[in-house]
């Protein structure tokens, strides 16, 4: 493999379908398609019902670049703020809720890939 750079004018971050309530926009910027073991994105989300994902397949690292997301575990809510760095394991049967009040844009790489 290669070196691969993606220039920020060619990341267009796009709607992903998570429910009528919710709004979350995403892309993978790496994936298998360069031939990463990994996918490695931008994720914005935007104020509605928070979105939930499983981590039954893939672990996450996220660092938070702009805004502040809340992120629900359990019961348990903690802030995500710019700078923040957050890892979540690869555990079956965890889900993790992510909501905001107003934006919230954060930088993700995730092992496997996670689509």
């Amino acid at each position: 493999m290669e070196l691969h750079l993606v220039p920020a004018a060619e990341i267009a971050i796009e709607p992903l379908d998570v429910g009528p309530d919710s709004k979350l926009h995403l892309v993978d910027v790496i994936d298998r398609t360069q031939g990463a073991p990994f996918c490695a994105g931008v994720c914005e989300v935007f104020p509605g019902a928070p979105v939930d994902f499983d981590y039954d397949d893939a672990a996450a690292v996220c660092y938070m670049l702009e805004g502040e997301i809340k992120l629900s575990e359990n019961g348990e809510s903690r802030p995500f703020l710019p700078g923040d760095v957050v890892y979540i394991p690869q555990q079956k049967g965890l889900l993790v809720y992510w909501s905001t009040d107003s934006y919230g844009k954060f930088f993700y790489v995730t092992y496997p890939h996670w689509r």
